[in-house]
């Protein structure tokens, strides 16, 4: 009995995380669509879709504030689960009238992305060392991605990598650093720190808002400055 709970039990707690995407109204919602738009690249050519979606822990916390009904140990639960993982979910498919076609299976989407950290390639954790919270979660997350955004959530892949070695982080979103993440022939390029995690600069003459990872106006190149 213990066994057939838990993967609802999961599934449930999932479902609370992930519905935060739906609370439109509200602040925590508005950083976390803007975290999204920073974290997800795609592009299309020769209709072959390509899709990168770069998920370190932050996306959790950003979630949980977009949903006021998430308990504090429910909160803690996921990120106890995501602290010391980043996730990159993946999308390749062939883009016709039938919709998505042509998906490669999650082996050789793995066998075909590069994660790299300046010259350093950060291999995927094998599925056997993911933690089993953390699977169950990941298991739970897939159905909840695919009713949300259809078939190309229903197409996409989860690859876990490490985001802490030694107690450091490798990329931190927070701090500035670049990586690149390479899906066959395609190749996504970040630049840290996110501008949606960071709050609004200002500029102190025009008292214009620019976002948090200016240094200057790009119009007058004015100091900016913290509120």
């Amino acid at each position: 009995m213990r066994c057939g709970k838990r993967p609802r039990g999961a599934l449930r707690l999932m479902a609370s995380v992930i519905i935060g995407l739906a609370f439109i109204g509200t602040a925590a919602a508005a950083d976390l669509r803007e975290f999204i738009h920073e974290t997800q690249q795609s592009v299309t050519v020769s209709q072959q879709l390509t899709l990168a979606w770069w998920i370190p822990p932050e996306f959790w916390d950003l979630s949980m504030a977009a949903n006021p009904n998430l308990s504090p140990e429910n909160m803690a639960a996921v990120r106890n689960s995501f602290h010391d993982y980043q996730v990159f979910a993946v999308v390749r498919a062939k883009v016709g009238i039938q919709g998505l076609t042509d998906a490669p299976s999650k082996a050789d989407l793995v066998a075909n992305s590069r994660f790299l950290i300046g010259d350093k390639a950060v291999l995927p954790i094998p599925p056997d060392k993911v933690p089993t919270g953390m699977q169950t979660l990941l298991g739970a997350m897939r159905p909840m991605i695919g009713s949300m955004l259809g078939q190309l959530g229903q197409s996409m892949e989860l690859i876990v990598y490490p985001a802490v070695v030694d107690g450091q982080r490798l990329n931190d979103p927070l701090k500035a650093g670049a990586f690149q993440f390479a899906v066959y022939d395609q190749t996504f390029r970040w630049r840290t720190p996110l501008a949606s995690l960071l709050p609004k600069k200002i500029d102190p003459k025009s008292k214009e808002e620019f976002p948090g990872n200016y240094q200057y106006n790009p119009y007058t190149g004015d100091k900016l400055k913290a509120p």
